[in-house]
């Protein structure tokens, strides 16, 4: 039987936490590394792995589409759209889950929970929540409606497993300004 002296545990446990405290401190960097977005108007804060994929304006309307990027795939896409006027929150789902409805027609499609009111960030919001599975991929989204001054936003989320962890799409709308 092996004995270890000590000196020799004191410096095992040294070591082992140093191993612990910059895993630790890595993690907590990379949650914290944000990077600011700004254009046209528009500014938000974004965690490290969301990138903006699309920013236009069609008919006066602005689309916005990010990524949320793990081990180089796609996890998470979010597309926002900014109406320059207030539209009815409940017309607005119902359009919205009725074009889902089409584009899924071929698959499994069910809605989760219908009209609900939420907060994301600093907003109030209506959400309908979806799964759609088509045996081969299965996907989870999120439907959501929120009023801003005189404007409608409106947002739809889609992610490849069922994520209950809100801090990303919290942190960017209680950042999220339209001038």
């Amino acid at each position: 039987m092996r004995v270890m002296t000590k000196s020799k545990i004191s410096a095992f446990i040294f070591s082992l936490l140093i191993v612990v405290s910059s895993c630790t401190q890595t993690k907590e960097n990379k949650t914290k590394i944000t990077h600011n977005y700004q254009k046209e108007g528009l500014s938000i804060n974004l965690p490290f792995n969301w990138k903006v994929k699309n920013d236009y304006f069609k008919e006066g309307n602005r689309y916005i589409e990010l990524d949320k990027y793990t081990n180089y795939k796609v996890e998470s896409t979010m597309a926002i759209s900014i109406f320059n006027q207030k539209l009815s929150a409940d017309s607005i789902l119902n359009d919205q889950i009725n074009q889902l409805q089409f584009f899924y027609q071929k698959v499994n499609f069910k809605i989760i929970s219908k009209n609900n009111p939420t907060h994301l960030g600093k907003f109030d919001c209506i959400t309908t929540y979806y799964e759609a599975d088509d045996t081969k991929d299965k996907v989870y989204g999120e439907v959501g409606v929120m009023h801003y001054k005189d404007k409608t936003i409106t947002l739809q989320i889609v992610e490849n497993k069922n994520n209950t962890d809100r801090s990303d799409y919290n942190f960017m709308f209680n950042t999220f300004i339209i001038k």
